[in-house]
């Protein structure tokens, strides 16, 4: 791939898919159905992102992708070249891996794969250190740990899909390899990953096994990266992630504001007198200590006179006084914007970090860059960081996170730290209140307004679109669950309260529920419509009232605002 060509590229934008290979808000975690990864796929095309990024590999004991210590005979296999102690591979997990890499490839979405994590949400570095007896500072320094994981990272991109049948390091549907999500070397006093780490596993991956895709560096950007490591022609680029600041870091934002505030106050009065003292020297120029008969500055200095050098030099002190006060007005004027323009943008906003990597790893070395999460945060922040990944060379942004349709009903949904939510696509509205739903639906409050924003952006990138779905009606037929049960709803016994779930069509806004009389052979009408499936997996959606000794027919359908999808199967209810 050219670097050029890439920097000149269309832009994505786009999100996260973290569970398209191993779905963490499952208890226990499961492995998604192809149904739920192609809703994941066909989601992001649909919203016209061709490009996503999955999380790294599992590390550990129980379900994880690769551990010292496997819990069943058979479903495990060897990475040849590991030892001390031995590691295994997970296969049912990497079929499951094969198989989204493979969808991703059908479908036209290309993948971005990071290695291994930093923190130990899905095990990454401290477990696997752990595997070793060993601390999470010694990942990066300790030879038989090194050893190992380089033979992990060998295994997986030498690894043949038994889906498509290709290799990994050759698959089209991977965009990129990450060296690590948000790695840190904590034991150095800049946290910065040691620079023999990353250029080894990028030499291994681009002449030990010859990857196709580009080879990033995933050190977390809050750090930096390594003056060589950026300059190396091993490395094809980097991607940066921003959050919501700590409470340390926000700590100090507030003291930096406070003094931007009170330095652009003083910059503004000192400016404004600056600017008075100017203009009193055009017009009162005997108060600066210049003698002259005429009414302005400017008319004595362009006045002819015989007073010799003593007449020059009263001059050239005129202008030098009015260049000086104007000089100081520029100045002053231009202090006071620039601290007003850091109390609102700050050293510590998402658009100020990302200009500063992207001036550092694009402008000054000719890097190739991207957004590789951002979120957690205000409509505003995001709103802000787009803006300068649009005006700039970045390759894109990749909001954090999406999460797709359960095979139980509803969504997957996640919350993370501070009650943030993830999010849904085509994106919902919170609360929306409906006769007949059986519950308040909807996500994280600014779902819609997010959303919408990215897929703004996604609009207007210039980028080719998926015609087969995007701005499409709802794909796939919804699959209509029998109620689980009857609620008595009357003291009499005589009335039913019948709760409805259903498996949703993908990029379906909202449900049409039609129910006719009998076994379903009379005509159906429309009981409900606008009925949202946007509620956490396994929920009902919808409550029907029934009288007992009734027969009802049911189905529904998913409407988007490019048209209507196919109808579910039928439920006969009867109570």
């Amino acid at each position: 791939m050219s670097q050029s060509n890439s920097l000149s590229a269309p832009k994505f934008f786009g999100f996260n898919t973290p569970n398209l290979h191993l779905i963490e808000d499952a208890v226990p975690w499961a492995i998604p159905t192809q149904f739920e990864v192609n809703d994941a796929l066909i989601s992001l095309l649909q919203a016209g992102c061709p490009i996503t990024r999955i999380y790294p590999l599992a590390i550990g004991f129980g379900m994880a992708h690769i551990t010292s210590s496997p819990y069943s005979e058979g479903n495990w296999t060897r990475i040849p070249g590991t030892g001390n102690p031995n590691l295994y591979a997970n296969d049912e997990l990497f079929k499951a891996l094969d198989q989204a890499i493979s969808s991703a490839g059908d479908l036209g979405v290309k993948i971005i794969f990071p290695f291994i994590d930093q923190a130990d949400w899905w095990g990454g570095v401290p477990v696997f250190a752990e595997m070793h007896y060993l601390t999470a500072d010694r990942f990066y320094t300790d030879p038989t740990v090194i050893s190992n994981f380089m033979a992990v990272v060998r295994y997986v991109v030498t690894r043949n899909n038994t889906v498509s049948g290709i290799q990994y390091r050759n698959d089209p549907a991977i965009y990129a390899w990450e060296t690590g999500n948000e790695l840190a070397f904590k034991s150095s006093s800049d946290n910065k990953v040691p620079s023999v780490w990353t250029l080894g596993l990028a030499k291994l991956l681009k002449h030990g096994l010859n990857v196709k895709q580009y080879v990033i560096d995933g050190s977390d950007s809050k750090y930096g990266w390594n003056a060589d490591v950026i300059r190396d022609p091993l490395i094809d680029g980097f991607t940066g992630h921003y959050y919501q600041l700590s409470d340390e870091q926000l700590a100090s934002l507030g003291t930096w504001k406070s003094i931007s505030l009170a330095g652009s106050i003083a910059c503004l009065v000192l400016g404004v007198s600056f600017f008075v003292a100017m203009v009193l020297s055009i017009f009162k120029p005997s108060w600066f200590g210049i003698k002259t008969e005429k009414k302005t500055l400017f008319s004595y200095v362009a006045s002819y006179s015989k007073g010799g050098k003593r007449e020059v030099s009263r001059k050239l002190w005129a202008i030098a006084t009015f260049s000086l006060l104007l000089v100081f007005t520029i100045a002053t004027f231009s202090a006071a914007a620039a601290l007003h323009f850091g109390t609102t943008l700050g050293p510590g906003s998402y658009a100020s970090q990302f200009i500063a990597d992207h001036d550092l790893i694009v402008t000054q070395n000719k890097k190739l860059f991207y957004v590789g999460e951002f979120g957690l945060s205000p409509l505003k922040d995001l709103q802000e960081l787009l803006v300068a990944v649009n005006s700039s060379q970045a390759l894109g942004a990749l909001l954090w996170s999406f999460r797709f349709h359960s095979r139980n009903g509803g969504f997957w949904n996640h919350i993370e730290e501070g009650d943030s939510q993830s999010y849904h696509l085509p994106g919902f509205d919170v609360n929306k209140t409906i006769p007949g739903e059986f519950m308040k639906t909807g996500f994280g409050n600014d779902e819609r307004a997010v959303v919408d924003l990215i897929k703004n952006y996604a609009d207007n990138n210039g980028a080719p679109k998926d015609m087969r779905y995007y701005q499409k009606p709802p794909v796939g037929e919804p699959v209509l669950f029998p109620p689980d049960n009857f609620l008595n709803s009357s003291s009499a016994g005589k009335m039913f309260e019948v709760n409805f779930k259903w498996r949703g069509s993908t990029g379906a806004r909202n449900y049409i529920v039609e129910r006719a009389a009998g076994n379903g052979t009379n005509d159906f009408h429309v009981l409900y419509s606008g009925i949202s499936d946007a509620v956490a997996s396994g929920i009902p959606m919808l409550s029907d009232q029934l009288s007992a000794g009734n027969v009802f027919s049911y189905r529904v359908r998913g409407v988007n605002e490019f048209g209507t999808g196919p109808y579910s199967n039928v439920v006969v209810v009867s109570v």
